[in-house]
């Protein structure tokens, strides 16, 4: 456990201290990137080594099984990760069609943090927020560009890096079937495979809610690189620590705070899940446990809390609360966070994919919801419920604290499963799915030692079947080559030209472009007014009247001028996107200075209209 510590509280406690410097007035530049990305190393290797507990544990029984699996783990981490983004032919392109939009939205992060913003940083995708958004593994590769590796180069290496920190967590989690539980999630949709002959590879989860969780989540989501393996060591640290198993490896307390406090900045919905695991254990665990809890709750509230008002934008909230004006406009911008959604995406989702299929409109109305439920996820459900009624009924005082142990782990799982059930936890609504993974991960694990490893083999064997076989299809057809070898997000030329035409404007800089997130001036990491419309709608940002007013502007309509001051422009940008959407626009911007232009096209300043605007906005 002591190397998982080692490199994750790097990663907390460099991109803590790149927050750190970018608050000050020294901001985050090259030598302050070096410094925190070397002391921290320092600091964290001599308190690793001083800590007690051995550097390198003794390899246990080595199982066949855990081999396996360790093997198909890093083939998926090296298929999908060496070409998470590459170039062929003048082209960069990514493996996933999942990553279209999610590469090209860390690429703009990464790019715009490494420019040295004031923070807490605006949003470069959208001109009327701060960058609402958990960032801390776009502020890690961010200090890694700034000290010379290249952002593509530099989020393949954290991928490889995070892939094997959560190999190495799911062993100390839950063992080989942890590992299996995380590569091939799955309900029973893979089955509609043998509906025809010959029979075809593909991702079939790729169309319903939920999806592979290696393919969907771990590869697009860059904060689960971290989030995903620092949340396995939390609560198998808990787990062990709670329950007094002294003669396995614990971690230190400043190590256990390090990784809980510093989770907001890197996954929003991994800190929701520890905190309800930490307050379902005060609420209903141990008595004993209850000091620990605390001691780690107060230690953790003042940067915990920090970090999760700077991602969510909750401080505003706050304020507009108690009345502050002055960020009531602010507020208007975005949507709820929380929201009453009973059935997740179930009730769409039967009727806009299930009902292509016969034997699903065979089904009555009332019954194809919870139809739904169960093909996302298969056994896993009936599962958890069987094991919860079992767990109930304790039969002398050792099965009672094996059984209690385990209700702490199930219950709150169960819980969550639940409240996500009903509740929205984001704006856009799948994203429940990173609260449900969590919920998944503990419920096959309480499964596999309650019920699956205590089994013969025979009836343990068609279990395993049932429960992997959908998530083992999908995962090997979504990784299978297509014939085009990747997907194309932009031209090599052009975004190198765009970026060193751009290297020289102010990071505060606005610009007017065409909202797509494969912009070559938003990849190279320039505030616009308006990015990818749906990125702007999952992040829960009302942007439709912007947007109309952007195309006026875009247009050059008539009354265009007051409303570039009005949407903050500084340079509107005019290159292929911008011909191809606004092809019959008046070009009434063509008499403002160009203040850089090439191949890719030209960028005009009206700087001068902003000014203009601004004693109007004043009144």
């Amino acid at each position: 456990m002591k190397i998982s510590l080692l490199f994750l509280s790097w990663i907390a406690l460099s991109t803590s201290l790149g927050v750190g410097f970018a608050y000050s007035p020294y901001g985050l530049v090259p030598w302050t990137a070096a410094v925190s990305l070397g002391v921290s190393l320092v600091a964290v290797l001599i308190a690793v080594l001083v800590s007690p507990g051995q550097m390198l544990n003794r390899l246990e029984k080595i199982q066949a099984s855990g081999v396996i699996l360790a093997i198909l783990f890093l083939a998926f981490a090296i298929r999908a990760f060496s070409q998470v983004i590459f170039v062929e032919d003048g082209v960069v392109k990514v493996l996933s069609p999942n990553n279209l939009g999610d590469i090209c939205l860390h690429l703009t992060q990464i790019n715009f943090l490494a420019s040295n913003p004031h923070y807490w940083p605006e949003n470069p995708i959208y001109a009327f927020d701060k960058l609402r958004y958990p960032i801390g593994i776009d502020i890690f590769n961010a200090e890694l560009k700034l000290i010379g590796i290249s952002p593509n180069l530099g989020i393949i290496l954290v991928a490889f890096l995070g892939s094997l920190l959560t190999l190495r967590a799911l062993f100390l989690f839950g063992g080989p079937f942890a590992v299996a539980a995380f590569l091939f999630n799955g309900g029973l949709v893979g089955f509609i495979m043998f509906e025809s002959w010959p029979w075809h590879l593909q991702d079939y989860q790729a169309e319903v809610a939920w999806k592979s969780i290696p393919l969907a989540l771990f590869v697009t989501q860059r904060g689960l690189l971290y989030a995903i393996p620092a949340g396995l060591v939390l609560i198998t640290h808990w787990r062990r620590t709670l329950d007094s198993q002294t003669d396995r490896p614990h971690l230190p307390f400043w190590g256990e705070w390090l990784l809980y406090s510093t989770m907001p900045l890197f996954h929003i919905h991994t800190f929701i899940f520890l905190s309800f695991l930490l307050l379902w254990w005060f609420l209903f665990g141990n008595p004993n446990w209850r000091g620990h809890l605390i001691r780690l709750v107060v230690f953790s509230f003042v940067p915990a809390t920090f970090l999760a008002f700077c991602v969510t934008g909750l401080d505003v909230h706050l304020q507009e609360a108690i009345g502050h004006s002055a960020v009531k406009e602010s507020v208007q911008h975005g949507t709820s966070l929380l929201g009453w959604q009973p059935g997740w995406t179930s009730v769409v989702e039967a009727r806009e994919h299930w009902q292509h299929f016969w034997w699903f409109r065979q089904l009555p109305h009332s019954a194809q919801a919870p139809m739904v439920w169960l093909l996302n996820f298969g056994l896993v459900l009936p599962l958890a419920i069987i094991l919860l009624l079992y767990l109930c009924f304790p039969r002398g005082i050792d099965v009672w604290r094996t059984r209690f142990r385990m209700r702490q782990i199930l219950l709150p799982a169960i819980a969550m499963f639940i409240l996500c059930a009903l509740i929205r936890f984001a704006p856009w609504d799948w994203d429940n799915t990173k609260l449900f993974f969590w919920a998944y991960m503990l419920m096959m694990v309480a499964i596999w030692e309650m019920f699956l490893s205590r089994w013969h083999p025979l009836i343990r064997l068609p279990f395993l079947f049932a429960l992997f076989f959908s998530g083992f299809v999908s995962l090997v057809g979504g990784l299978a080559p297509n014939g085009e070898h990747g997907y194309g997000i932009g031209d090599e030329a052009e975004w190198t030209q765009v970026d060193d035409a751009l290297k020289a404007f102010p990071a505060e800089a606005v610009f007017a472009i065409y909202p797509t997130y494969n912009h070559p001036a938003l990849v190279a990491g320039h505030r616009v007014v308006l990015g990818f419309p749906g990125h702007l709608w999952s992040h829960g940002l009302e942007y439709r009247s912007e947007e109309q007013l952007l195309n006026k502007v875009m247009l050059a309509e008539p009354g265009w001028e007051p409303l570039s001051g009005k949407l903050d422009i500084d340079y509107l940008f005019w290159g292929r996107f911008e011909q191809e959407h606004y092809a019959s626009t008046a070009h009434s911007w063509d008499s403002y200075p160009v203040v850089a232009e090439g191949p890719w096209g030209k960028v005009f300043d009206l700087r001068a209209l902003k000014k203009a605007a601004t004693p109007t906005a004043a009144n």
